[in-house]
C-alpha cells in the first residue's frame, strides 16, 4: 500500500482515521503487503525539515502499530514524488523500487503510499 500524506494538512485527524481504515482493511484482505508512506510538500515546511519530518514520522508509525511500514519525505519542486511514480509504474521489483526511492528521497528512512477511499469502503491504489 502506498498512501500520501500531507505535511502540512488542517485535518490530522481525518486523515489519519482514513489511513487506519485502509490499513485495516489491508491487514484483513494483504496482510503480507508492504506499506509506504509518502510525507508530501517537505518544500512547503518552514524552519527545521528534519524536525518536522521526524515528528510526523512517529506520528504515522504510531498510528500505524505493528505493522512494518516505512516513510519517504516527497515534494514536487525536486521530482521525488514523480520519481517514485515513476518507479512504481515501471513494474521494477519491490528491492529496486526501495533502492530507487531512498536514492531519490530526501529523507531516505521512511516510507510512502497513497489509496483512495471508495464508496464501497475498498482501498484503491492510485
Amino acid at each position: 500500500m502506498i498512501y500520501v500524506f500531507d505535511v502540512e494538512s488542517r485535518e490530522t485527524h481525518k486523515d489519519l482515521e482514513y489511513y487506519r481504515d485502509c490499513l485495516e482493511g489491508l491487514q484483513q484482505f494483504s496482510a503480507e503487503a508492504a506499506v509506504f508512506l509518502l510525507i508530501h510538500k517537505m518544500d512547503l515546511v518552514r524552519g527545521d525539515k528534519n524536525i518536522v519530518f521526524d515528528k510526523k514520522k512517529a506520528e504515522l508509525l504510531l498510528a500505524t502499530g505493528d505493522v512494518s511500514a516505512n516513510v519517504f519525505g516527497t515534494s514536487i519542486h525536486d521530482e521525488s514524488l514523480y520519481k517514485v511514480r515513476r518507479l512504481l509504474v515501471d513494474g521494477r521489483p519491490i528491492h529496486q523500487f526501495m533502492i530507487g526511492l531512498v536514492e531519490h528521497c530526501a529523507y531516505a528512512d521512511t516510507k510512502c503510499c497513497h489509496l483512495v477511499k471508495t464508496s464501497d469502503n475498498i482501498c484503491r491504489g492510485v
